[in-house]
């Protein structure tokens, strides 16, 4: 056996950083902890190599004090803690004192610091460990943190990092998980030159997780904002309604005591308070900022701080399940990005359409993004100018093109069917206009136009009435089952379920079962029924969903069956006393398009 040596102070060193320090974004993860622990509100990020070759963090906090730059980057050296008891009472992200010694050891660090407190201006140099005299030069403010040549030294560990583009993607994100947390700070990012982040200063929560939604498209108008306040914690919830959805549980962003972090049982609680509001497989866009005392958390049980024990885990759990129960549907609507169109009688001359100028949407510049070019701005200046002076009485002529439609339109006698149109105010009155792909059934609302989706629509008009038990019909042959042992107990203790479904099973022997009785719209489906019955073993919620939905799924109408008239005008009735309209999968089955909005498609704007 080899004989046992103290490791090298260098080595040793090394290692311990290898559990802190893994990339460029465990480096930005440290850095922006003890900026926000400063109490800086504005923080800028610089990235070149992706962090690799060059990653600088500069804020205007409080900075640090000359004389403890003596001890600073030495092993467990830190402000946030001093004695045993600190350590179930955190308030800082930072607290081991292990990140800058890690940093330090594995790259070249430079620390420039102005001291709050006695105005003094120091800096630091470590190079891989090795301490230089401090300066007495730095900023006017605050502290800026210079990390270069990240594992220059340690070749094996910088073969295992990624390209540069994906380290400094990885940094972004990074940046964009810790501002969401602190609208109260300006979150600057450059990237190889080029300003990619500028978060300004907001007030609120909701004011700063919008910015990185949008970025996905979202409207304003999609997003929710739930909170509650309990002795021990708040919760605050951002969240999407039911027309923002994903394939993935990427955007449930959870945070505890301003920390990101991997929580499984609070993402859980995100899907399960949304429910049937979203269809299977889809996820939503949510980011729960939570707030617990101190005591009652321990974040100390992973090197990046990534997880988290919690407490009073189950009353946060039911909190945020509650709190997402009071989304309300929203029904997708339709629309357009408006256009600006010339009249008919400017895009006509001497019987020849000419090229219209429709300038695209306007462009909502982001207030990081770099200033037009004078020379662009002054083409599209021109372009109006030329259009503006092309024919002076352009408005003159389209007034009297719309005084022409008008007299004509007053002159035609009125069809048989206006009444309808007349009526259509009304609440309880739709018109009936059709059925598109032997699939949506078209009907007309408050100057509204519905695509209904005729299968989820009577899938849902089927489970209704299942939940109120309209109709249950006794079987004159019962409908016997075998079942194994497990199925025969669970059944024995649960039988009641099935009742309330109005399926009547009886025992009549050991493993052996009979139905007696069945939904009315379920006699196609006796045989999917029975194989269910056999196989099911879930709570009463989930069996009860899971049964509904797979005897209303079945007996519903198709999609590409032909539907008349009377049958649509009746199924259609039904959907608008709906509260909800979505299928029993949790799907929205109905989608409007509002007049102006089909007006607008065709350029029509009056």
């Amino acid at each position: 056996m080899a004989r046992i040596n103290l490791l090298d102070p260098l080595l040793s060193s090394r290692i311990a950083a290898g559990e802190v320090i893994e990339r460029p974004l465990s480096v930005l993860r440290e850095l922006l902890d003890n900026a926000l622990d400063a109490g800086a509100d504005e923080i800028r990020v610089t990235l070149e190599g992706g962090g690799i070759d060059y990653l600088s963090v500069a804020d205007n906090g409080s900075g640090i004090r000359r004389d403890d730059l003596k001890l600073l980057g030495t092993r467990h050296a830190t402000s946030k803690i001093h004695d045993p008891d600190d350590l179930y009472t955190i308030n800082t992200l930072g607290f081991r004192g292990e990140a800058l010694y890690s940093i330090s050891a594995v790259s070249r660090m430079t620390i420039a610091t102005r001291s709050a407190d006695t105005g003094e201006a120091s800096t630091l140099v470590i190079d891989n460990a090795r301490r230089e005299d401090v300066l007495e030069i730095g900023p006017d403010k605050g502290t800026i943190v210079t990390v270069e040549d990240l594992f220059k030294d340690i070749p094996a560990r910088r073969s295992f990092l990624k390209r540069n583009s994906t380290e400094a993607q990885m940094c972004r994100s990074l940046l964009t998980s810790k501002a969401l947390a602190f609208p109260n700070v300006r979150f600057i990012l450059t990237v190889d030159g080029a300003l990619r982040i500028d978060w300004p200063k907001v007030d609120s929560l909701k004011e700063r997780v919008l910015y990185l939604f949008r970025m996905d498209g979202i409207s304003d108008a999609d997003v929710n904002y739930l909170s509650e306040s309990n002795e021990d914690y708040t919760v605050e919830i951002v969240a999407g309604n039911s027309s923002v959805k994903r394939s993935d549980r990427r955007e449930i962003r959870i945070y505890v005591n301003n920390r990101p972090v991997e929580e499984y049982s609070l993402v859980q609680a995100v899907t399960y308070g949304y429910g049937e509001l979203l269809p299977g497989g889809s996820f939503p866009y949510a980011a729960v900022f939570i707030n617990d005392k101190p005591e009652l958390v321990d974040f100390n049980i992973h090197p990046a701080k990534k997880e988290v024990k919690i407490r009073n885990k189950a009353e946060i759990h039911h909190s945020i399940t509650t709190l997402l129960k009071n989304i309300e549907r929203k029904i997708p609507e339709i629309s357009v990005a408006k256009q600006f169109y010339l009249d008919d009688a400017e895009r006509w001359e001497n019987g020849k359409k000419t090229t219209s100028f429709v300038p695209a949407a306007e462009e909502k510049t982001p207030f990081h993004a770099y200033p037009k070019s004078e020379a662009k701005e002054s083409s599209v200046s021109e372009i109006i100018r030329t259009y503006k002076e092309k024919d002076k009485a352009w408005l003159e002529k389209a007034k009297a093109l719309q005084e022409n439609q008008k007299k004509i339109k007053e002159s035609q006698p009125i069809k048989a069917d206006a009444k309808v149109c007349e009526i259509i105010d009304d609440d309880n009155q739709f018109k009936y206009i059709g059925q598109a792909f032997n699939l949506f059934l078209i009907a007309e609302k408050n100057n509204e136009l519905y695509l209904i989706d005729q299968h989820a629509a009577h899938e849902r008009i089927i489970y209704d009435e299942l939940l109120e038990q309209k109709s249950v019909q006794n079987l004159l042959i019962p409908i016997k089952l075998e079942v194994d042992k497990l199925t025969d107990e669970f059944l024995s203790e649960y039988s009641y379920i099935y009742t309330k479904l109005g399926i009547m099973l009886s025992r009549v022997g050991d493993g052996n079962w009979e139905i007696t009785a069945l939904p009315a719209v379920a006699r196609s489906i006796e045989g999917q029924i029975v194989e269910y019955i056999e196989s099911a073993k879930a709570d009463e919620h989930e069996l009860e969903m899971n049964l509904f939905a797979i005897i209303a799924c079945k007996a519903a109408i198709k999609a590409g069956d032909p539907v008349d008239k009377w049958s649509a005008e009746a199924l259609i009735e039904k959907v608008f006393k709906l509260k909800e309209p979505c299928c029993p999968h949790g799907r929205t089955f109905l989608v409007k398009l509002k007049e102006k909005e089909l007006r607008a498609m065709v350029g029509r704007t009056s």
